[in-house]
């Protein structure tokens, strides 16, 4: 028995005849006669009877066509799948990420994509935030994929959130030692901070206008990259995203998170048409990668971990699984 007999077994079934059944394969009626009897004989059972001119289904041939069906469509599902892998042998993404995000999560994104797939490879474009900018990019093509903390709504763009990462407080080494986690957000009042042209000025305005908490600003900074040198350097406080956070711990600083819980929402940003095999899988793992991070920290958390705890924890875990790349390769998960 084989695929080919299946599908010429359920023509039949359907199209109630030999000869409707033929004409819809494309094959000759002796042809479609030959498949059947040697399906019926592989099976050992009679799969139709034959009244007349025509044909109806023995009780084998009832019992047989659901398994069929689901044999066909299981074989369409892996047909599909097999199908959205090709091209991923050679290629390119082109993949446009805010500066606010480039250091908390491409690095991990990119680099579980070069694993997976050696023979591609990404180009990277920064951008500022600007919704007109991301949908400039998409549009004319410089980007097939974007990734941004704000929603984009535009006519011909498709905008998905795909998760979200906590913010946390990164102090300088020796400062505030004192701060409880978390630290409630009435004691960043006149905490001298430095900040970023995005999420951390938008922060600081949000819980001035809502909560008169207003942190004393003492350095202020185009990209947020620049962040965690000023914060070791002792130049003042910083709101860093949670990854971001935990590298500079692993240098020297002193991490809290803020109550109440702060986060930043990701979105991906793409062309209403359908994206090419190389941009479609960089999406599907950067979804796994803020998931898996998620996943892992929710599981340590529910083992009695503060939520800070829990993401220093995982961290490890990931760091240690980066440092056997070079000897073996790691399967993510």
């Amino acid at each position: 028995m084989n695929v080919r007999e299946l599908e010429c077994f359920l023509a039949v079934v359907d199209h109630g005849s030999i000869t409707r059944a033929a004409a819809a394969l494309y094959l000759a009626q002796p042809s479609l006669s030959q498949v059947i009897r040697r399906l019926e004989a592989d099976l050992g059972v009679e799969l139709f009877r034959r009244v007349g001119r025509g044909l109806t289904l023995a009780p084998a041939g009832e019992a047989l066509v659901g398994p069929a069906r689901q044999v066909l469509r299981d074989l369409h599902q892996a047909r599909q799948v097999a199908e959205g892998y090709r091209g991923l042998e050679r290629g390119r993404v082109d993949v446009a990420i805010s500066a606010s995000l480039t250091s908390s999560f491409l690095a991990a994104w990119v680099g579980h994509f070069r694993r997976r797939h050696p023979g591609l490879t990404v180009r990277l474009i920064q951008h500022d935030g600007d919704s007109d900018d991301i949908v400039a990019l998409i549009r004319s093509g410089e980007a097939e994929l974007a990734y941004t903390v704000s929603p984009v709504s535009r006519q011909g763009i498709d905008c998905v959130h795909i998760g979200e990462g906590e913010v946390v407080l990164a102090l300088p080494p020796g400062w505030r030692t004192e701060f409880p986690d978390p630290v409630p957000v009435a004691l960043l009042d006149g905490l001298p901070m430095i900040v970023d042209r995005g999420f951390g000025r938008t922060y600081l305005e949000s819980v001035r206008d809502t909560r008169g908490v207003e942190p004393a600003v003492v350095v202020d900074v185009a990209e947020p990259a620049g962040l965690v040198p000023l914060v070791i350097a002792g130049a003042g406080a910083a709101l860093l995203p949670m990854r971001q956070a935990l590298d500079a711990r692993r240098r020297g600083a002193n991490l809290r998170m803020i109550d109440p819980l702060t986060s930043r929402m990701i979105y991906a940003i793409t062309p209403a048409s359908p994206l090419s095999a190389p941009a479609r899988r960089f999406l599907d793992l950067s979804r796994e990668n803020l998931d898996r991070w998620r996943r892992a920290v929710a599981t340590r958390t529910a083992r009695g971990m503060t939520l800070l705890e829990a993401a220093v924890d995982a961290d490890g875990v990931i760091e240690a699984a980066y440092q056997r790349l070079t000897e073996t390769p790691v399967a993510p998960g």
